[in-house]
């Protein structure tokens, strides 16, 4: 079985502070919010992570329940990659980092993933590195970044803060490079400019997510601006996956840069309804919500 996309990237034992509640032991990271994104999208999907001993404890084998392949998920070390979220009610985000789990090398990709159509590749705490990017990327597959945990320094006490760097060696090995405000706003120039840097790295297109402001999306076709879906947002967490899973699920399939686009939002503003990992919204329901662009 070719698999249609492979999610890189470590699951995250979230504790998400709301301005409203407190939501504790939450499961995140892109297998989580991207992975069953791509699973309520119908798609067959595959994941390479690392977890701890702690996450055997704390939670059932719900990624296999759900039809993700767990053959990339090994348990390494004693602890899962663990954050503490605090939102403000404009979604802002501090984070503190409790533990992160051993970095995920090229050996941890099982061969059947190989030739997998595409390549989903989320890192939250630095845990790949260039060569990652380099041994999944084929003239026949897509590869997506979002490089988020890249980006990210954790300091000894934990506190997370996002701090420019050169991210060239990454992108010269991916198609397409998503990238959320706080990450924007870590490096040079305006949002444009942004975007135009990160594509001349490599990617053909080049999005920025902007939480309830309109999405940027930059390809051959030009800049575009995208309004965001207009709900009663309930958590944001995880949403810049949500997105990011549901615009390679169609522009796999229809090589339509601005209606992925405008799927990914739709995707994503359905999914915020929703607190935790749940609520993740089928295709009949995206294109619903797509349709009203």
């Amino acid at each position: 079985m070719q698999f249609d996309t492979i999610v890189v990237g470590h699951i995250a034992i979230d504790v998400n502070v709301l301005p409203w509640g407190i939501i504790e032991n939450a499961l995140g990271g892109a297998p989580t919010y991207a992975g069953f994104t791509f699973a309520a999208l119908m798609k067959n999907i595959g994941v390479v992570s690392k977890v701890g001993a702690d996450f055997l404890e704390k939670f059932p084998p719900i990624y296999s329940k759900l039809g993700l392949d767990t053959e990339g998920i090994l348990v390494a070390g004693e602890y899962t990659t663990t954050f503490e979220n605090t939102y403000d009610e404009a979604g802002n985000r501090k984070q503190v980092c409790k533990h992160v789990a051993p970095r995920i090398s090229p050996d941890d990709i099982p061969a059947a993933y190989s030739d997998a159509q595409s390549f989903y590749v989320s890192p939250i705490a630095n845990e790949i590195t260039p060569d990652m990017l380099k041994a999944i990327k084929r003239e026949s597959n897509l590869v997506m970044l979002d490089p988020q945990g890249i980006l990210r320094e954790i300091s000894k006490d934990g506190k997370v803060e996002v701090k420019s760097r050169e991210l060239g060696e990454f992108l010269k090995h991916a198609d397409v490079v998503k990238i959320g405000k706080e990450e924007a706003g870590a490096l040079s120039g305006g949002a444009k400019q942004v975007l135009e840097s990160l594509r001349a790295m490599g990617p053909k297109i080049a999005i920025l997510t902007r939480g309830r402001d309109a999405s940027m999306v930059l390809s051959d076709e030009g800049l575009v601006k995208i309004d965001s879906l207009k709900v009663d947002a309930k958590d944001l967490t995880g949403a810049g996956d949500v997105f990011g899973a549901a615009f390679l699920t169609r522009y796999i399939t229809t090589h339509d840069t601005l209606e992925s686009a405008k799927f990914a939002t739709a995707a994503a503003g359905l999914k915020i309804k929703y607190k935790g990992p749940t609520g993740f919204p089928s295709e009949k329901e995206v294109l619903r919500a797509f349709r009203s662009f």
